[in-house]
């Protein structure tokens, strides 16, 4: 009994203490769920926390901004198979892009009406030394989806 008191009384206090830890979870291999589609990129892990970007890919790691949560399906699955694309064909912007497209396509959560939802969420992206901005992203992941 007096056991369980201890037990419930550290629970409580767990509960009301901050969680620095919190603002980021790792996720292994194989387990990361988004909008109920297990998501997965061979051996790599996915860590969920704020950075400047929507997401990022490391060598053997996936790194998710934790706002591409409360995106549509289809936007979730699209960043997350982009950064994996990373992990196969290196750093290179149109071909993450492309080939998160024609993933997209094959596996049936990206349909031309969910691609022109992601191309409204990316039209106004100004680009950058690594990435083109949104309006010629775009324009390379239509091609991408009609081939």
């Amino acid at each position: 009994m007096f056991k369980n008191i201890l037990a419930c009384a550290a629970a409580s206090l767990l509960a009301l203490a901050p969680h620095p830890a919190a603002a980021q979870r790792l996720i292994l291999p194989g387990a990361l769920l988004l909008a109920g589609y297990r998501a997965t990129c061979g051996p790599v892990d996915t860590m969920i926390k704020p950075i400047d970007d929507i997401a990022a890919a490391y060598r053997g790691r996936i790194i998710l901004h934790p706002r591409v949560l409360n995106l549509p399906r289809a936007q979730q699955l699209f960043w997350y198979t982009h950064e994996c694309a990373h992990q196969i064909f290196g750093p290179g912007e149109a071909a993450a892009d492309c080939w998160s497209v024609q993933q997209g396509k094959i596996q049936g959560w990206l349909s031309r009406d969910e691609l022109g939802k992601l191309e409204n969420s990316m039209r106004g992206f100004p680009g950058d030394s690594a990435h083109a901005d949104g309006p010629t992203r775009i324009a390379y992941m239509q091609q991408c989806f009609s081939r």
